[in-house]
């Protein structure tokens, strides 16, 4: 269940990217950021 959002500052031209990049993958912005995300090791337990 997603319940936290995330406020992050873009360049426009990055924005841009990151639009056209997940368009292109057929995705919404926010699904290719956490695809992304899931391809980041695990965190080493503290």
């Amino acid at each position: 269940m997603k319940d936290k959002t995330l406020m992050i500052r873009l360049t426009s031209f990055d924005k841009k990217q990151l639009k056209q990049e997940a368009e292109r993958r057929g995705m919404t912005p926010s699904e290719l950021l956490r695809s992304l995300i899931a391809r980041f090791p695990l965190p080493k337990d503290s």
